[in-house]
C-alpha cells in the first residue's frame, strides 16, 4: 500500500512539473514570478489605477533617441528614431498593449500639433514597426509589425488583465535565425544595447516567437531580464506598461558603438556582460601551449586539405581543436566555455567565427577570405574582432586556392572581377562565392599567417 502511496505521489508531482513547463514555455512568463507578488503586476486594473510613469524610467527612455526628436518625446510621449539599417520607437508614457493584434494603445497624440481636433487627421494613423534590427534582403517581410495607436478619449475603456511596473521592449526572432552571425548580429547585440539600460527591470515581449532561440540564448535573456520572455501568440491578454521601446538599436555589423544612442556602449562591456551570463573564467589568453580552435565547414567554404592544415598547424606546436559539427556549436553554454580556453580562432568566413566573442582579451583571429568576399570578411568579422580586443589578421586566398578555378579560366570575370558579378544582383553573387566555392589552403602560405598569430601571442603574454 505505501508503494501505491509513494507511486501515485510521484506520478502527482511530475505531471504538475509538467503542467508548470508547458505553461512557463507556451505562455512566456513564470506563473511563479507571475504571483510573487502584486508590487509588479496587478490583475484586472485599467489603465488609469496603474499610477503615473516612475520617474527615473523617464531618462531612460530619453537615452534612445537623439537630440533632434526629444522636443517630440516631450511633448507627445512618443517618437521614432530611424537608421538606415533599423527603426525604433519609444512611447514614454503608459501604454495598453493587446498581445492577441499587437497593438500599442497610448493615451497621447501620435504627432506635436498643437491642434486637438487632429484624431482623425493623417498624420494620427497608426504608425507601424517591424521589430528587427537589419532591414535589409526583405528580412522584415517574415516580421510580425507592431502598431502604435491614440485611444481616443471618447473611446471606451479597455481593461489591463496585468498591470506591469516596468517598461517593455519588443522584438521580433523572425529574419535570418538560425544563423549564429545573425542572432548574434540582429538579436542579441542589440538587445543588449536597447535593455541594458533598464538594469534588468524590463519586460521582453518576443514576436514570431522561437521557441528553440529562447532556449539557446536563456542564459543571455535572464541575464538582461528578471522575467521570462513573454509569448503574445500564447498569452493573449491586454498588459498595460508605463512605457515601451519597439524595436531594437542596431550600431553596426557584430558591433556596438559608444557615440550612438544610447551611448555608453562598447564591445568590450559586451564581452564582459558574456562573460558573467555564461560563467566564463578565463579573461586573457594564456600562458600555456596555445590552443587552436578549427572551424570546419562541411557544406560550402569547407577546407578540402583540411587533414594537411592540421598537421601544420601542431607542427608549428597549436593544440589543434577541430569543431566539424553544428551541433556541437548550437550547445552555446558549452561551446562558449571551449571557445574562452582557445588563444587562435581559424575559420572561413562565415558564422562559425562569430565564436570570437567569447574568446579571451588577446586571441587571434585568422579568417581565410575565399574569392569574392573581401568586404563582408572585413566588415562582418575583421573590424569588430579588433573593437573586442582581439587581434586579427586575415588570409586571401589566390584563384588557384579556390574550387572556382576548376570550373571557370583565369580571365573569366568570376574569376577575375568577382565585383561585376555581384554587380548583377547580391543572390547572384550569394550563389557563386558563397554557395558554390571550397577552399584549398596552399598550405606553405598560409604557414606564415600562424606565424605571425604566434608572435602576437607572444606580445600579448
Amino acid at each position: 500500500m505505501e508503494g501505491h502511496l509513494v507511486c501515485s505521489a510521484t506520478q502527482t508531482i511530475g505531471l504538475l512539473a509538467f503542467i508548470y513547463l508547458l505553461y512557463t514555455q507556451s505562455f512566456g512568463f513564470d506563473p511563479v514570478k507571475l504571483h510573487s507578488g502584486t508590487r509588479d503586476l496587478v490583475k484586472n486594473a485599467t489603465m488609469e489605477e496603474v499610477g503615473g510613469l516612475e520617474d527615473n524610467l523617464q531618462p531612460l527612455f530619453k537615452s534612445f533617441i537623439g537630440d533632434g526628436d526629444l522636443q517630440k518625446l516631450e511633448t507627445t510621449g512618443f517618437t521614432c528614431d530611424s537608421t538606415f539599417y533599423s527603426k525604433v520607437c519609444v512611447a514614454n508614457n503608459r501604454v495598453k498593449i493587446d498581445t492577441k493584434t499587437m497593438e500599442l494603445y497610448m493615451p497621447t497624440r501620435l504627432n506635436s500639433t498643437n491642434d486637438t481636433n487632429t484624431f482623425d487627421k493623417e498624420e494620427n494613423k497608426a504608425v507601424q514597426v517591424r521589430p528587427y534590427a537589419w532591414s535589409q534582403f526583405d528580412l522584415l517581410k517574415t516580421v510580425t509589425p507592431v502598431k502604435f495607436l491614440q485611444q481616443s478619449p471618447q473611446a471606451s475603456a479597455r481593461y489591463c488583465n496585468y498591470n506591469h511596473t516596468v517598461p517593455a521592449v519588443i522584438f521580433s526572432s523572425g529574419g535570418f535565425t538560425g544563423n549564429l552571425f545573425h542572432e548574434f548580429n540582429e538579436i542579441i547585440i542589440p538587445l543588449y544595447i536597447t535593455s541594458r539600460v533598464f538594469e534588468s527591470r524590463v519586460q521582453f515581449i518576443l514576436v514570431d516567437y522561437n521557441p528553440s532561440l529562447v532556449m539557446k540564448y536563456e542564459r543571455i535573456f535572464s541575464s538582461l531580464s528578471r522575467y521570462n520572455v513573454m509569448n503574445p501568440v500564447m498569452n493573449t491578454s491586454v498588459h498595460c506598461f508605463p512605457g515601451a521601446v519597439v524595436g531594437l538599436k542596431f550600431h553596426g555589423f557584430l558591433g556596438t558603438n559608444s557615440s550612438e544612442v544610447p551611448k555608453g556602449n562598447s564591445m568590450i562591456e559586451f564581452k564582459k556582460f558574456l562573460r558573467s551570463a555564461y560563467s566564463l573564467k578565463i579573461t586573457y589568453v594564456s600562458n600555456k601551449a596555445p590552443v587552436l580552435l578549427l572551424v570546419s565547414r562541411r557544406k560550402t567554404r569547407s577546407f578540402l586539405n583540411e587533414d594537411e592544415l592540421v598537421d601544420m598547424m601542431e607542427e608549428l606546436g597549436f593544440d589543434v581543436v577541430v569543431v566539424r559539427s553544428p551541433k556541437k556549436m548550437s550547445n552555446l553554454e558549452r561551446f562558449a566555455k571551449l571557445v574562452s580556453t582557445c588563444s587562435v580562432l581559424v575559420g572561413a568566413h562565415g558564422a562559425g567565427l562569430t565564436n570570437q566573442v567569447f574568446l579571451p582579451t588577446g586571441a587571434v583571429v585568422v579568417q581565410v577570405v575565399p574569392l569574392g568576399l573581401e568586404w563582408p570578411s572585413t566588415v562582418y568579422f575583421g573590424e569588430p574582432a579588433v573593437r573586442m580586443g582581439l587581434h586579427y589578421l586575415d588570409y586571401k586566398i589566390g584563384p588557384d586556392e579556390s574550387s572556382l578555378i576548376d570550373l571557370y579560366a583565369h580571365d573569366d570575370p568570376v574569376i577575375s572581377d568577382p565585383g561585376s558579378v555581384f554587380a548583377k544582383g547580391y543572390y547572384i553573387g550569394k550563389e557563386m562565392y558563397l554557395d558554390k566555392q571550397n577552399i584549398r589552403v596552399d598550405v606553405n602560405r598560409f604557414k606564415g599567417t600562424l606565424v605571425e598569430a604566434l608572435r602576437l601571442l607572444k606580445l600579448t603574454r
